[in-house]
């Protein structure tokens, strides 16, 4: 682990395996503000066994306290994302993780997204767009169990379960699980409008994501 944690540096930490999307996702980065004394750093994984196993490698070579692990397709259209991510982190110590969107609490099923209660925005890309919103959040950052992995941003840096999640589903929730173990928060902020557009496309492998569901299951609600 890196033993020397730089306050004034944050990482973009992405598995590529679509160059074509990733120059978009990396073009939305580049035009963020960025505070005077902070650095960006763009981290890429190529060739990645599994999204746990490359945001692990990319954890341990970055020395940035701060980290934001997106998908290649989550375009980031808040301008000013740094700055309110440094405000939602400095002001609550306890708090480890923050996403867009999530659920309040993970139901026994162990899909976030069948919980009654969700939190959260996003602008999603299928063949159209549509604007995903679920409860409104007032205060600051608001306390969860679960976040969307398409956007997941860190003040501190816990192991990602890469022996279990060896995949692409599950990795998500199971970070969240992670950190409420060690005893930090996970929370999504307010975000007046949506802070990112995420173009997901419509395919999803239900196989692999059952494979995985029951892995999660199994490691965290016996």
């Amino acid at each position: 682990m890196n033993q020397h944690v730089n306050q004034h540096s944050i990482s973009f930490i992405t598995c590529v395996n679509d160059d074509t999307l990733y120059d978009l996702c990396q073009r939305h980065i580049q035009s963020l503000s960025v505070p005077p004394h902070m650095k960006v750093d763009l981290i890429n994984i190529r060739n990645a066994n599994s999204m746990a196993s490359g945001y692990q490698k990319a954890m341990q070579d970055s020395d940035s306290k701060y980290k934001v692990y997106l998908h290649q397709d989550t375009f980031i259209i808040n301008r000013t994302f740094i700055y309110d991510l440094l405000y939602v982190f400095q002001q609550n110590d306890g708090l480890g993780m923050i996403g867009v969107i999530g659920a309040e609490e993970v139901p026994q099923s162990g899909i976030w997204w069948e919980a009654s209660k969700k939190a959260g925005k996003v602008i999603e890309y299928r063949s159209t767009y549509s604007y995903l919103s679920f409860d409104e959040i007032d205060e600051t950052v608001k306390t969860v169990q679960a976040l969307d992995g398409l956007l997941l941003a860190t003040q501190y840096d816990v192991p990602w379960r890469k022996e279990i999640f060896d995949g692409w589903h599950l990795y998500d929730t199971s970070q969240c699980f992670e950190f409420r173990k060690k005893g930090y928060a996970v929370g999504i902020p307010h975000q007046k409008e949506p802070w990112v557009l995420h173009a997901c496309g419509n395919e999803f492998d239900s196989d692999q994501y059952s494979y995985y569901l029951e892995r999660f299951i199994d490691e965290y609600l016996p």
